[in-house]
C-alpha cells in the first residue's frame, strides 16, 4: 500500500436543505437531492434540481436573491477510512465557499470562512472505519457580512453592493456593474488524506536569477514529515541534443543552482519545447535509492518589471528573459456559481491566445483560478498577471481577517509559484484608487483600518519569501508611490475610465501601461433572444419586431452599470448614428461602437510604444447574458469587438495616429484634419532586435480616395525610427504633409496608406470626418457587393464599406462545459471561418469577402447607421 493515499469523496448522493433564514419558508425543511457535480454552488444545485434558476428572462436575478439570505446544509453518508488505510487521516476540502461549520459523525471538525484556503482537519480515531454523516453547515452569506459590518463598523465599498469586504470569497458574487447578485455557498474537491509517517500534499517551486546568468531553484514540499527526512531533486524532463537530461540534488535548504539551456517564453516569442523540469520530492530507501513521493512541473524564465523613473515619469514595462515585451491582453472575470471547476481552460485559453493576446489579468474581485487554468497558460505561452483577491473596497485589518489573509497569501503564492506563466503578483484592484479619489478616506472613521497594510507589507513580504522570482506591484492602478495619484498617466499602470476618454477620446491619454479600459455593449442578438427574453413574451412578441425602446425596457434589470443605457450608450450613439430602426439594430449599433473604441484604443496604445508598453482590455468574458464590457458573451459568441481587437493585435501593423502632439491636448478634443497626424508602423521583433526598424522597406504611399475607389491624390513619405523616454525605438513614424491633409474633402474621402514593397504591414484606412457628417454609401438602398464570377459565396465590394462585420448567431461553447448532445456542424465551422476572414475590415472597391448570397450571414457596417445624407444621393 502507498505511504500516502488520497481518497476522493463521491460527487453524487449529496443532499441539501435550508436550515434558516429567508429560504426556510420558501423551500421548507425537506432535503433536496443535489445532482452530481452541482455541490460547488447552491445556485447550481437548486437550478439543476428544478427548484430555482439563479436568473431568468427579464426578471434577471430578482427571484433568487433569497438564496444568499438562507443558511444551507449539505450532507451525505460517507465511509470514513479505517486505520488500515493509514495511521493518520485528514478530511480535506479544496474549496469551501461561504462561512461553514464542518461536522463529521456529530463531531465538529472545524469552522471555515475563506474560499481562498482549503479546509483541513484530522479525523478522530473513534470515527475511523465507520459509515457516518458528513455535514457542511453554511451560514447565510449575506447575513454573515452584515453581521461583521455591525461588529466592526461600516466602511465604503463600491456601488450599492452588499459589503463584500467582510467575506473572503468572490466579491463579484455580491453584485457588480456587469453581473448579478448571486451570493451563495458551496464546496468542491472533498477527500480524505491517509498516511503513516510521511505525507507530501504539494510541492512549491521558486526561482531566483543570479548575476552570472544561473538560476537558483528552491523546492519546498508541504505536508507532514520529519525534519530532514525528504530529498529534493530537480531534473530536466527532456534530454538536450548534446547531453543527457540534467539531474541535480538540492541542498539542505531545498536549493539547486542551474545553468539554463532553454527557457520558457510566450507564444509570440518562440517555442517552449525542451524547457520543462520536474521538481521531485522523495525519501531514501534502505539501500540508498530514491523513492519518489511527489513531483511538480516547472520551467525557468526571467520576468522583470521595469519601474525605473525617466524624463516622463515612472515606467511600467515587462521584460521577459531580458527583453522588453509589449503586453496585449484582457481582464478575466471568474465564471460564477462554481463553473470555474468545470471549465475547459485549455480550450478557453487557446481562443484567448488566438486573439493575439500574450498576457491575461486574473482580476481581484473574483477567485484564484484552478490549477488547470495556470497549466493552460504555461502550455500555451500566456503570461499571467495575478491579483490578490481585493477589489473596489476598504478591507478590515482586524482579527480574524488579518490571519485569514496572511494564510491565504502564503497558500496561494506557494501554490502558483512553480508556473512559468506567472508574471506579476498585484495587491488588488482599485482599492487605493478608491481611497484616494472616491471620497472614501473622508468616510472612514478615525483610525479605522482599510487594507493598506496588506498591500504595502503583508503581501509583498509573502511574495519575497516564497516567490522571489516574480515581481510584486502594490495595486492596480498605482503610480509607484502613495504620494502620487494612483491613476497618474505618466507613472505606473492606469485604468482609463475617464468620462471624456471614450472612443476617439482614448487618444487624449497615453499611459505608461493601461491595465483597464473598455466600452460597454449588449450580448450578441441571438444570445439575447435565447437567454434574456421571456419565452411567454416571445410567443406574443416577435423579437425581430421589437423596437429599441422595448429592448431597453426588457433588459433593464440586466443593465447594472451606472446611469443605465442613458449614460452607457445614448450619448455615444446619438452623436454618431441615426436612431436604430429595431432592437436588433440597436444591439448592432452598440456593439459597433464598442468594436471601434477597442480598435482605436489598441492601435493608439501600441503606436505609443515604448512610452506605452501594455494594453489589458476590460474585459474578456461574461458571467451571464447582460450588458458588460466583454469581448466574448456568455454563450461563447464573439462580439465584433473581439474581431477588431484580434486585428489590432497584429505584431506588424500600419496605422494613422495623431501622435504629433495630440496626446497632450485637452481630454475630449478632436484633432483637426490639418493637425499633426502621422503614419506609424510597428514590428514587435524590434523589442528583441533593434536593427529590425532600420532594415527593409520604409516608404509609405498615401492616397486620398473617394468612397467609390477613385484616387484623387497621392504622396510618399519616409518612415523614421522613433526612440523616446530614453528607450530604443519601438515604431517608425512619418508625418503626413499638412498640404496633403488640408486638401482632403473629409466628408467624401478617406485616406489609404500602404508600405511600398512590403504587404505584411497591411493597409491603413482612415476617415477624418466624424460619423455625423461622413457621407458613406448607403447599403439599405443600393448594393455594396457584386458576386465574383466562378467563386461561389465570394462577393466583391463596389464601394467603401466602413468597418464591415458579420453578426455571429451560431453558438461557440468555448471554455464552458459542452453538452454532449451539442452538434458542432460543418456549416457552423464554415460560418466561423468566413467570419474570421472578413470581420472588422474596412473594404475598398475590389476587396473580396466570403458572404453567401442566400443571406445565411447577417452583416453590418458603419454605412448602415449613418446620419448624413446617403452617398447614393450625392455625386460619386
Amino acid at each position: 500500500m502507498p505511504e500516502f493515499r488520497r481518497l476522493p469523496l463521491p460527487q453524487d448522493g449529496w443532499l441539501v436543505r435550508a436550515t434558516g433564514g429567508m429560504g426556510s419558508s420558501l423551500v421548507g425543511d425537506e432535503s433536496v437531492d443535489v445532482p452530481p457535480y452541482a455541490a460547488s454552488s447552491i445556485h447550481a444545485a437548486l437550478a439543476r434540481a428544478g427548484i430555482q434558476q439563479p436568473w431568468h428572462g427579464e426578471r434577471a436575478e430578482l427571484d433568487s436573491e433569497w438564496v444568499g439570505r438562507t443558511s444551507w446544509t449539505f450532507s451525505r453518508e460517507i465511509e470514513v477510512p479505517s486505520l488500515s488505510d493509514g495511521a493518520h487521516c485528514a478530511l480535506v476540502i479544496e474549496t469551501v465557499d461561504g462561512p461553514c461549520e464542518v461536522v463529521l459523525g456529530g463531531v465538529v471538525l472545524g469552522v471555515h470562512a475563506s474560499e481562498h484556503i482549503p479546509f483541513e482537519a484530522r479525523v478522530p480515531t473513534e470515527l475511523r472505519g465507520t459509515t457516518t454523516r458528513l455535514e457542511l453547515r453554511f451560514r447565510a452569506p449575506v447575513d454573515e457580512v452584515l453581521a461583521w459590518q455591525e461588529k466592526l463598523g461600516a466602511r465604503p465599498v463600491n456601488g450599492d453592493w452588499t459589503p463584500f469586504c467582510f467575506a473572503r470569497t468572490a466579491a463579484c458574487g455580491f453584485g457588480w456593474d456587469w453581473g448579478p447578485r448571486v451570493a451563495g455557498v458551496g464546496f468542491y474537491g472533498a477527500r480524505f488524506d491517509c498516511w503513516n509517517r510521511t505525507r507530501v500534499t504539494s510541492v512549491s517551486v521558486a526561482q531566483r536569477w543570479n548575476i552570472d546568468g544561473t538560476v537558483t531553484v528552491r523546492v519546498t514540499p508541504r505536508g507532514d514529515f520529519a525534519q530532514g527526512a525528504l530529498v529534493c531533486i530537480v531534473r530536466e524532463r527532456e534530454a538536450s541534443v548534446t547531453a543527457g537530461a540534467q539531474r541535480i540534488e538540492c541542498d539542505m535548504n531545498g536549493e539547486a543552482t542551474i545553468c539554463p539551456a532553454r527557457v520558457w517564453t510566450t507564444w509570440d516569442r518562440g517555442v517552449r519545447e525542451g524547457c520543462w523540469w520536474n521538481a521531485m520530492v522523495g525519501v531514501r530507501d534502505e539501500r540508498g535509492g530514491f523513492k519518489l513521493l511527489a513531483t511538480a512541473r516547472f520551467a525557468l524564465r526571467r520576468v522583470e518589471l521595469d519601474t525605473t523613473t525617466d524624463a516622463v515619469g515612472r515606467r511600467f514595462r515587462f521584460l521577459l528573459n531580458g527583453e522588453p515585451i509589449f503586453v496585449r491582453g484582457a481582464n478575466l472575470i471568474p465564471p460564477l456559481l462554481g463553473a470555474r471547476h468545470e471549465f475547459d481552460w485549455l480550450e478557453e485559453m487557446r481562443r484567448y491566445r488566438d486573439t493575439g493576446f500574450n498576457m491575461v489579468r486574473v482580476w481581484g474581485g473574483g477567485n484564484y483560478l484552478p490549477d488547470a487554468f495556470y497549466e493552460a497558460c504555461d502550455e500555451l505561452g500566456i503570461l499571467v498577471w495575478q491579483d490578490f483577491m481585493f477589489a473596489c473596497a476598504t478591507y478590515p485589518e482586524d482579527a480574524p481577517f488579518a490571519d485569514w489573509i496572511a494564510n491565504e497569501a502564503t497558500h496561494q503564492v506557494m501554490r502558483l509559484s512553480r508556473h512559468p506563466s506567472l508574471a506579476l503578483w498585484c495587491g488588488g484592484n482599485e482599492d487605493i484608487l478608491a481611497w484616494w479619489s472616491w471620497g472614501w478616506k473622508e468616510r472612514l472613521a478615525p483610525n479605522q483600518t482599510w487594507g493598506l497594510r496588506y498591500w504595502t507589507e503583508v503581501l509583498p513580504a509573502t511574495v519575497a519569501a516564497h516567490d522571489v522570482g516574480t515581481p510584486y506591484w502594490c495595486e492596480s492602478p498605482y503610480s509607484g508611490s502613495m504620494d502620487l495619484h494612483p491613476n497618474d498617466p505618466d507613472h505606473g499602470d492606469r485604468h482609463t475610465w475617464d468620462a471624456e476618454a471614450k472612443i476617439e477620446g482614448y487618444r487624449a491619454i497615453l499611459p505608461r501601461f493601461s491595465s483597464e479600459f473598455g466600452h460597454q455593449s449588449p450580448p450578441c442578438w441571438q444570445t439575447i433572444v435565447e437567454e434574456c427574453l421571456d419565452p411567454t413574451m416571445q410567443s406574443q412578441r416577435d423579437p425581430d419586431e421589437m423596437s429599441a425602446a422595448q429592448l431597453v425596457e426588457a433588459l433593464k434589470l440586466r443593465q447594472k452599470a451606472w446611469g443605465g443605457d442613458e449614460v452607457q450608450y445614448k450619448p455615444f450613439l446619438s452623436a454618431r448614428f441615426r436612431d436604430a430602426r429595431s432592437a436588433r439594430e440597436y444591439v448592432a449599433q452598440a456593439q459597433h461602437l464598442q468594436a471601434r473604441a477597442m480598435d482605436i484604443a489598441m492601435h493608439w496604445l501600441r503606436a505609443g510604444a515604448p512610452r506605452s508598453m501594455g494594453a489589458l482590455i476590460w474585459q474578456w468574458n461574461d458571467v451571464w447574458a447582460g450588458h458588460s464590457w466583454s469581448l466574448i458573451d456568455v454563450a461563447g459568441r464573439a462580439k465584433p469587438a473581439w474581431h477588431a481587437v484580434r486585428r489590432a493585435c497584429s505584431t506588424r501593423k500600419l496605422t494613422v495616429e495623431p501622435l504629433g502632439g495630440f496626446a497632450n491636448a485637452p481630454l475630449g478634443s478632436t484633432p483637426s484634419v490639418s493637425g499633426a497626424w502621422q503614419i506609424v508602423a510597428w514590428d514587435d521583433r524590434a523589442f528583441q532586435d533593434a536593427n529590425v526598424l532600420t532594415q527593409g522597406a520604409s516608404r509609405v504611399r498615401i492616397e486620398r480616395c473617394t468612397m467609390y475607389g477613385k484616387v484623387i491624390d497621392r504622396c510618399v513619405v519616409e518612415l523614421v525610427s522613433h526612440p523616446e523616454c530614453g528607450l530604443p525605438a519601438a515604431t517608425r513614424r512619418a508625418a503626413i504633409p499638412l498640404a496633403f491633409l488640408a486638401a482632403i474633402d473629409a466628408a467624401r474621402e478617406c485616406l489609404v496608406a500602404t508600405v511600398e514593397g512590403d504587404a505584411s504591414y497591411g493597409r491603413a484606412v482612415h476617415f477624418f470626418a466624424d460619423d455625423a457628417t461622413l457621407l458613406l454609401p448607403d447599403p439599405w438602398n443600393h448594393a455594396m457587393f457584386e458576386p465574383v464570377p466562378n467563386a461561389r459565396g465570394v462577393m466583391r465590394a463596389v464601394a467603401v464599406v466602413r468597418e464591415f462585420w458579420i453578426e455571429q448567431h451560431w453558438e461557440r461553447a468555448t471554455g464552458r462545459s459542452r453538452n454532449p448532445d451539442d452538434e458542432v456542424t460543418e456549416h457552423h465551422a464554415a460560418l466561423e471561418s468566413a467570419s474570421l476572414a472578413a470581420n472588422w475590415r474596412t473594404l475598398l472597391p475590389g476587396d473580396e469577402v466570403a458572404l453567401p448570397e442566400d443571406g445565411a450571414l447577417v452583416w453590418w457596417s458603419a454605412n448602415h447607421f449613418v446620419k448624413a445624407q446617403p452617398m447614393s444621393d450625392v455625386t460619386r
